[in-house]
């Protein structure tokens, strides 16, 4: 089992346009937790910011008002529970929340790499793993020199699939230039920023074959970063996913207590 109590930063409500599950609420991810005697869990629904310009029309519909409707969160003396949200870094300086919002959430996961997105997190002229590859760190280092709560803040699925969905992700993760790579990670150690263990990212199978998985999660141990659990759920039964991986991966990575990020 993991080096502390599971908890799980990155998890979506109904509310997300990814979700619209109804049975995805807040008080069902707060039953979940404490009936696997979680830490923290977290609440983070996709989310753009009115004050920011340049939303997607996917993105448009899930602004402050749409996110905030999940308030309050239900409470529980067992288990922290924290309204968080996940917005979208699209390269430069651009993310999707404006700073005067910062504080109106108590965790902001920031995936790099949804280059799913064409056109709008990825340019049409990244079309090879190389490219892609280069992309990733390409917004690793800009998100690394925006000025962030980074203590509350966390670098969302470095190992999505969503980094090349036409091609091999993991020969994406095998191209990322390792000197670069580090760099940033010390960084981010050096920020507080966490990086995320996306459960999602750990599907039956993921030992088989080349180590690409842990590569950049075992690169960023070695430059000091710290670490969250994420389950990425859409619907209640993915929630388990946590609970379920989350040791192997612990395991594998040779994390202890002080590999933790702590809201």
């Amino acid at each position: 089992m993991p080096a502390l109590p599971l908890h799980d930063l990155h998890a979506h409500s109904g509310l997300s346009s990814c979700s619209s599950d109804p049975g995805m609420t807040a008080r069902a991810m707060l039953d979940h937790a404490v009936a696997h005697g979680y830490s923290v869990q977290c609440v983070t629904d996709h989310f753009w910011d009115e004050l920011v310009p340049g939303a997607s029309d996917w993105y448009k519909p899930q602004g402050l008002a749409h996110v905030l409707r999940n308030l309050p969160l239900p409470q529980d003396d067992r288990v922290k529970m924290v309204f968080g949200c996940e917005t979208e870094f699209v390269g430069g300086k651009t993310l999707g929340i404006h700073p005067s919002h910062y504080e109106d959430f108590g965790f902001i996961a920031i995936p790099p790499n949804h280059f799913h997105m064409k056109g709008f997190v990825r340019p049409a002229s990244c079309n090879t793993e190389e490219k892609a590859a280069d992309l990733l760190v390409e917004r690793l280092e800009e998100l690394s020199l925006l000025d962030l709560p980074w203590h509350k803040v966390g670098i969302a699925h470095l190992t999505t699939g969503l980094v090349f969905t036409e091609g091999d992700p993991k020969l994406v993760f095998r191209l990322v230039d390792e000197r670069r790579f580090r760099a940033v990670m010390r960084a981010f150690a050096r920020l507080g920023a966490g990086i995320e263990l996306n459960m999602g990212t750990f599907a039956p199978g993921w030992q088989d074959g080349p180590d690409d998985t842990l590569r950049l999660y075992r690169l960023a141990k070695d430059e000091g970063c710290r670490f969250y659990l994420a389950s990425d759920a859409h619907h209640p039964a993915q929630l388990d996913m946590v609970p379920e991986r989350a040791g192997a991966v612990v395991e594998a990575l040779g994390l202890t207590e002080g590999d933790w990020l702590r809201l």
